[in-house]
């Protein structure tokens, strides 16, 4: 076998084995693919497409892990997709986010959403987080909870610029003159 016909091969080998790979991947579905993730995003998930191939594309292409600050508002808005490996008997899940970025996890937020009905797979939603509130520069971990048990978790990093000081202090005259009451 010539070194072209063994380049061809291996190729054609890997070819074929992505077409497979994606083939089983579509016909797994979403909550398979990513069951017990959490996917994170600038901008709305969408809710369907034309197949679930395409959808499960649509998800990892429009996924991120980094959120830049809205330096207007000061706060950034998250898109999230939660999938779960079983549906779930309750219609609550408690979100819960931690910053994890200095090897300890302190709890920067907690709200609760509510699914459509019992038997869920899925949850799209999103929330906004205001820089007041949680700080800049923190990796965060976000857990979904049911009756205090983990569903699914995922991890994002939001980003901003500090506050600059420089360490240069300028007084008044008034600040200046001693207290004749001294």
């Amino acid at each position: 076998m010539s070194l072209r016909s063994l380049t061809v091969l291996v190729v054609s080998m890997a070819f074929g084995l992505t077409v497979f790979a994606r083939t089983a991947e579509a016909q797994k579905g979403p909550e398979r693919v990513f069951g017990g993730k959490i996917m994170v995003s600038d901008k709305k998930y969408p809710s369907y497409a034309k197949s679930v191939g395409a959808y499960i594309s649509q998800i990892k292409k429009q996924s991120k892990s980094k959120f830049w600050e809205d330096k207007k508002n000061q706060r950034w808005k998250i898109h999230f997709a939660a999938f779960f490996k079983a549906p779930l008997n309750d219609i609550e899940v408690v979100v819960k986010l931690y910053d994890v970025g200095r090897g300890t996890r302190t709890l920067l937020a907690s709200f609760e959403q509510f699914l459509d009905q019992r038997g869920q797979r899925a949850l799209l939603s999103n929330f906004t987080l205001e820089r007041k509130h949680v700080g800049v520069n923190k990796r965060v971990l976000m857990v979904l909870e049911v009756r205090g048990k983990t569903v699914a978790t995922g991890r994002f990093d939001l980003l901003g610029e500090e506050e600059r000081y420089t360490g240069k202090v300028d007084f008044s005259d008034e600040d200046t003159k001693k207290n004749d009451d001294e």
